[in-house]
């Protein structure tokens, strides 16, 4: 055998090797497949829904305390109650759609 032909041999191996080594998964190696953009919309859409859900009741529930108080007289008891009532519902709303984020179909 010439000197080519070792060559040709030797290369031809490590071709076969590289071709074998890539149906095996390296150590680290993982099935990550990124998002479709129609996906990753979804999830966006969602999280500003879900803080957008969390000010608004914060902010409507401390307006109703405000027109509570403003006739009652009880400045500041309802405004302080509808802000921790509108925190707790803010609250919910946000975990409530934030669970749904991650969730498959």
């Amino acid at each position: 055998m010439n000197e080519e032909q070792i060559l040709n041999e030797e290369a031809k191996a490590k071709i076969e090797e590289a071709v074998k080594a890539q149906d095996e998964p390296l150590l680290f190696q993982s099935s990550f497949k990124p998002e479709s953009p129609g996906e990753t919309i979804r999830k966006s859409g969602m999280a500003y829904s879900a803080a957008l859900a969390l000010v608004g009741s914060v902010i409507f529930m401390l307006l109703i305390g405000w027109i509570l108080d403003s006739f009652l007289g009880t400045a500041p008891w309802c405004l302080l109650g509808g802000i921790v009532i509108g925190s707790a519902i803010g609250f919910y709303q946000f975990f409530r759609i934030t669970s749904q984020i991650h969730k498959k179909d």
